[in-house]
Parts: structure tokens; C-alpha cells; sequence
């Protein structure tokens, strides 16, 4: 059985890496706000971000913790103003003892087992989890100059069918590592603004560190908690 679902993880990786590589959207960019990216372009480079993101790592193969995570940021995603993403949401648990969590555009989010030691409770969980979900629902790997500084002109860039699976790999490169760097502090307020906004909603607490361990034990009891 631990094989079974080694060889499960491992397939998602799979997943990831072949079809995220290979599926560039249809549309070149740019994307603004004359044309936005539609939700079916968001997953597909988010998709190719999350097989970038991945690359080195091992995925968990616990399938219990990962169904509790799933449902704690099922509720938060119910209760937020983007609970549907084109394929749905997708949480991943990534094998490390480092405290660390990140997401990629498209309902894609990563968080350590370390930092799923590091929950002390659910209500922390649930924060950790909105906070990686907001910066993937506002498309903050995606902003500035992750897709707007690659805008070569037909002076500067030949703009042939090759133009366009470059750039995508461009862009799923930038984005990739702004998803890992670290977010500017006006991305960091407005994914604070919706993560509170999703947690008050669930029945979460959005000042966590106040919160005492026993305060939420909508899951806990039932699938025995992260740990």
C-alpha cells in the first residue's frame, strides 16, 4: 500500500511536469485589461507554475492529512469570493521540515509538512492555507512584471508561432520565481484583505494568534488532525 501511494504522488508530479510544460494557452500575450486571461488560460500557466514549483520536491503520500487539508480549504474557498477555479482547487502536501507554504494561479497550493507541524490548530491551518488561496486567486504571480515587462514588439521580437511558446516559458519562469521570493507588500495587504475576508466567512479566526488551541474542532476529531 505504501507503494501504492508513493506511486500516486509521484504520479501527480507527473502530471504536473507533462501537462503544465506542454500546454501553453492558445492566446499570446500580452493580458490586460483590455484582455484579461480567461480562467482556462489562468490553469494552464498555472498548471506549468506549479510543475516549476515542484521540480526537486516529493510529494506526501499521506492521504489522510491531505484530505483534512483539502476540506479545511474547502470551507475557506466556499466562503471566499473565488470558490470555483476552472479544475477546482488543488492543495498539495510537500515533503521538508521547513516552514513554507505557496501557490501558483488556478486554485494550485503548497504547503510543507513543516508548516503543518507548525499549525498549532485548525484556525492557523485555515489561515495559512486562505493566505497562499488569495495570492491565487488575485493572480499575484502573474502581476507586473511577470507578464507585463515580456511584451516584445515586432521591432524588437519577430512575432512568429515560436514567439508565443517562449514567452510562455518566460512568463511561467518570472512567475514561478516571484511565487517563491516572496510577495510586495501591497500584494501581501490585499491577499490579507481576501484571506480575512474568506476566514470570517468559514467561521475562522482571522487573528490567529490570539485564537487558543482548542478553539476550532470541525475536523480535527473526525480524521484525527495534521499530525
Amino acid at each position: 500500500m505504501k507503494k501504492l501511494l508513493q506511486a500516486a504522488a509521484a504520479g501527480v508530479l507527473a502530471w504536473l511536469v507533462a501537462t503544465g510544460c506542454a500546454s501553453e494557452p492558445k492566446r499570446d500575450p500580452p493580458f490586460d485589461a483590455v484582455t484579461p486571461l480567461t480562467q482556462s488560460e489562468e490553469f494552464a500557466y498555472g498548471r506549468s507554475i506549479a510543475a516549476r514549483l515542484t521540480r526537486g520536491h516529493e510529494l506526501s503520500s499521506d492521504v489522510k492529512a491531505r484530505e483534512y487539508l483539502s476540506r479545511v480549504g474547502g470551507v475557506v474557498a466556499s466562503a471566499s469570493s473565488r470558490p470555483d477555479p476552472y479544475d477546482g482547487w488543488r492543495f498539495y502536501i510537500v515533503r521538508g521540515s521547513q516552514v513554507s507554504t505557496w501557490s501558483a494561479p488556478g486554485g494550485f497550493i503548497f504547503i510543507t509538512d513543516g508548516a503543518l507541524k507548525a499549525a498549532k490548530n485548525e484556525d492557523a491551518l485555515a489561515a495559512l492555507l486562505a493566505q497562499e488561496m488569495a495570492h491565487s486567486a488575485l493572480r499575484h504571480a502573474l502581476d507586473g512584471e511577470s507578464v507585463l515587462d515580456i511584451r516584445p514588439t515586432r521591432e524588437s521580437w519577430p512575432f512568429t508561432p515560436a514567439w508565443g511558446k517562449e514567452a510562455f516559458r518566460q512568463i511561467c519562469d518570472r512567475a514561478a520565481n516571484r511565487a517563491t521570493a516572496g510577495w510586495t507588500e501591497a500584494q501581501e495587504q490585499a491577499a490579507s484583505a481576501w484571506a480575512n475576508a474568506a476566514l470570517a466567512g468559514a467561521g475562522y479566526a482571522t487573528e490567529v494568534a490570539a485564537v487558543p488551541e482548542v478553539r476550532v474542532k470541525r475536523f480535527e476529531d473526525e480524521l484525527g488532525g495534521i499530525r
